[in-house]
């Protein structure tokens, strides 16, 4: 068996697919708009910056597993807790608002999209 390398990207706070993913949520939502579905474009930008953060966070948390600077019981608790922020999240934003549903699940796939893209740029480099 042979081992693959990964390098981690250090560089800015925002990487690449962090700023392409608030880019594509703001053409998604920009077309909305300008189409005149302005609840539509809302749920987009919803969308787009709740993955986009979540994205980012995900990122944080393993690059703090792979560093070794805390327990793996440590980084369960706080991928747990993570997950149950955004859950509440998620669910205080459809119970106390009048997103649209349709745009919220847009947005998040643009910024899936985004990041299934840059992914298979990277497997090129073998990074991360």
């Amino acid at each position: 068996m042979t081992a693959t390398v990964m390098k981690i990207n250090s560089g800015s706070i925002l990487g690449r697919i962090e700023k392409a993913g608030l880019v594509v949520t703001g053409i998604i939502a920009l077309v909305n708009v300008l189409l005149g579905s302005p609840e539509i474009a809302l749920g987009v930008v919803a969308g787009g910056i709740l993955a986009t953060v979540n994205f980012f966070t995900i990122k944080l948390v393993v690059r703090a597993i792979v560093s070794n600077l805390y327990s793996k019981g440590f980084s369960i608790f706080v991928i747990t807790v993570k997950l149950a922020i955004l859950i509440a999240i998620v669910i205080s934003l459809f119970a106390f608002t009048r997103l649209n549903i349709y745009g919220f699940l847009i947005g998040i796939m643009g910024v899936l999209i985004v990041i299934i893209g840059e992914s298979l740029r990277g497997a090129k480099n073998g990074t991360l």
